[in-house]
């Protein structure tokens, strides 16, 4: 008898299911080695067991998408700034295009900012040992998110300290209480916020989505090679007009909706 269970995950060509035609292959679970598992579990010898197989497509996306917005405020998104990003109008253009499918759809939208308050800033960290964060006053109308993206009076904006959308805020909790269970990135930085977010919104189990022309940054080349670098580790990096398409099909009823006393 195996000491040891095993849950093997494969994807849909190791399972013989098809190659990148069949890359949106919804997850399912079978009992047992599959495919290239059965070679595993010779190898693994009689301690192990492959008990299951968990065989999903490379590009699968989940019945329950957000969208969240990195730092699209004038400081990144506007000329004048010291944090203007190269090339924000055309980062907005493609960003508009996702929120504005995603509007249509009843798709969550959270939109974040970085700042600090007061002139002492007790609520800055060490990052402005490195950069100039102290530029960022949260009661500035640079940090207000730019109006190229349109925003909603009903899309939070959440106001973060550091790099993450994550880190020290409650968009995982809210994002668990709807239900979502893929995240739709952009923004920037594409080597600090935007990477940082993408990385802690994979560890804390969504599927991520990083959609191409929707990330800005300020030296050249390094959106590039973060793109590669995440979609390699963290993301998928999909086109626009894929993203779009994936949204337009959403139903809005997936998500967790609370009940409010104002409602009834």
């Amino acid at each position: 008898m195996a000491k040891y269970k095993v849950v093997h995950y494969i994807n849909q060509f190791f399972a013989g299911i098809g190659g990148e035609e069949k890359a949106d292959h919804m997850p399912e679970v079978r009992q047992g080695a599959v495919g290239p598992g059965r070679g595993l579990q010779a190898a693994l010898g009689s301690d192990y067991e492959i008990a299951a197989t968990v065989i999903c497509g490379d590009n699968y996306f989940g019945k329950a998408p957000a969208i969240t917005t990195v730092d699209m405020a004038k400081a990144w998104m506007s000329e004048g700034h010291p944090f203007t990003c190269d090339h924000s109008e055309e980062v907005c253009a493609n960003a508009l295009k996702v929120l504005e499918a995603g509007r249509k759809a009843g798709v969550p939208i959270f939109h974040t900012t970085t700042g600090y308050v007061g002139k002492q800033q007790w609520d800055l960290p060490r990052w402005d040992e490195k950069i100039p964060m102290s530029a960022l006053d949260i009661n500035s109308e640079w940090l207000e998110i730019d109006p190229k993206l349109k925003p909603l009076p009903e899309e939070p904006v959440i106001h973060k300290k550091y790099a993450s959308n994550f880190f020290g805020t409650h968009l995982a909790q809210t994002l668990n209480f709807l239900g979502v269970d893929t995240l739709i990135v952009m923004g920037a930085t594409s080597c600090a916020c935007v990477r940082h977010t993408v990385m802690d919104s994979t560890g804390y189990g969504f599927k991520t989505i990083v959609p191409e022309g929707t990330v800005g940054d300020r030296v050249p080349g390094v959106i590039e090679w973060n793109l590669f670098d995440m979609e390699a580790k963290f993301a998928d990096v999909v086109p626009v007009d894929e993203v779009v398409e994936y949204l337009e099909g959403i139903d809005s009823n997936v998500y967790t909706k609370h009940e409010r006393s104002m409602d009834q």
